[in-house]
């Protein structure tokens, strides 16, 4: 039976069963899922959420924050970090505190940024002999690493800053919609330790910055900036941003070097193209495998909006469909990127998509604050790790991608000769 078979064979009276069945495609074959969808239901309604699949539908969505907010993401996220631009729309948190971080962000770092991660990836490798477990020796590491020298964030040490890291993104993200308290109060714990953290290290910066001005990461840059008292961005804001910073860059960072390696090792052909890429130094052609390979199993099937207004999406369509005020939205990103009524031919790696066809990083407002970062970082750290000679999978499970469960990849382990 497909999944539409068995979820209207379900009794309406059963919601929890209902969306139980979704969720479980939605976990272990969502390709499946959101094919049947797109051709079937494209804007899907399910008791306690409605999910648009189409690539049209997603991009008329997520262009509309006033009419699908984010709003969701602050019970999660304020007990931790405290208020949050991610989780506010058209507020003055939103527009001052994006504005500020994107600013200090510049995009004539990102040449040293793909230096400093190559070195940081280098190093991680040769750490190892032939056989490396590429989450935790590499895909976290250096990125937990970069937090600390670009950023300037670098925490009491790597294991604390992985647990912080963890804690968040699981519960602000992914802790839906079980809702967890466990998973809730790991988070919470993680945000007090952070901004104690951070509240000794504002200080401590603060005097180093007194002796070297010329210190350059964010968190000095931050602290360099002289703002009016009335703009609002004080010690608090610089706290919160920050700790952002951690929340939004590892563990993504670290499912997207794994899913995009793992589609490159099933595709000989086109991981040895990558590795012609990387071994010429081709770096805009090796970003191009990295993207196009992680269309096949992004970070996220799909972010969450909360329908503020009563609104009709496609309207000009035989698909169209009114969502009511208060309905959660899952806007399926994932699915877009393989609408047929979009990409050509999307059942094949092509290197000739437009760029606005990856929804990687969301889409619109809400577009990933660190997307140039990690459109550096993530080739980047792949690239060093396809210059190995005779990069392969370990042999039975450990050479496939361990999640245990959770949403984020845990173990994975690669050989290569020595």
């Amino acid at each position: 039976m497909s999944f539409l078979e068995e979820y209207d064979a379900i009794d309406a009276s059963q919601p929890a069963l209902k969306m139980g069945l979704f969720f479980k495609y939605v976990r272990g074959a969502p390709d499946e899922l959101f094919a049947e969808l797109r051709a079937k239901r494209p804007i899907f309604v399910a008791p306690a959420a409605t999910m648009v699949t189409l690539f049209a539908d997603i991009q008329e969505v997520l262009s509309r924050p006033k009419v699908f907010s984010v709003r969701l993401y602050a019970p999660k996220m304020d007990p931790s970090v405290g208020p949050f631009m991610l989780s506010r729309d058209g507020t003055e948190i939103n527009r001052r505190d994006k504005s500020i971080m994107m600013t200090m962000l510049r995009a004539g770092d990102l040449p040293a940024i793909r230096q400093m991660v190559e070195n940081l990836a280098d190093a991680a490798i040769a750490g190892t002999q032939d056989r490396i477990e590429v989450v935790s020796q590499l895909s976290r590491l250096v990125p937990v690493q970069l937090t600390g020298k670009y950023f300037g964030f670098p925490g009491p040490d790597i294991p604390t800053m992985m647990r912080w890291s963890r804690a968040t993104q699981y519960d602000m993200f992914h802790n839906t919609p079980q809702n967890d308290p466990g998973i809730h109060a790991d988070n919470t714990q993680a945000g007090t330790e952070m901004k104690a953290y951070m509240a000794g290290l504002l200080p401590q910066r603060r005097q180093e910055l007194k002796s070297n001005p010329d210190l350059d990461d964010t968190l000095s840059r931050l602290l360099k900036t002289v703002l009016p008292e009335v703009i609002g961005f004080d010690d608090e804001r610089i706290i919160a941003n920050t700790i952002g910073l951690l929340v939004g860059g590892i563990e993504t960072t670290s499912a997207a070097i794994a899913q995009a390696i793992d589609e490159l090792l099933k595709r000989p052909d086109q991981l040895a193209a990558a590795q012609a890429a990387a071994q010429a130094g081709n770096d805009e052609l090796l970003g191009r495998y990295v993207w196009e390979a992680l269309r096949f199993h992004p970070v996220n099937p799909f972010v969450v909006r909360l329908c503020e207004e009563d609104y009709v999406v496609a309207e000009d369509t035989n698909r169209k469909m009114r969502i009511p005020v208060g309905t959660v939205v899952l806007v399926a990103t994932a699915s877009a990127m393989m609408d047929e009524d979009e990409l050509d031919n999307p059942q094949e790696l092509s290197l000739s998509r437009e760029d606005y066809q990856y929804m990687h990083f969301g889409y619109g407002h809400h577009t990933c604050l660190g997307d140039q970062v990690s459109m550096v970082q993530i080739p980047a750290i792949i690239k060093r790790l396809l210059l190995v000679k005779n990069l392969r999978r370990a042999a039975g499970s450990d050479g496939q991608i361990d999640y245990k469960g959770g949403p984020f990849p845990d173990a994975f382990v690669l050989e290569f000769d020595a």
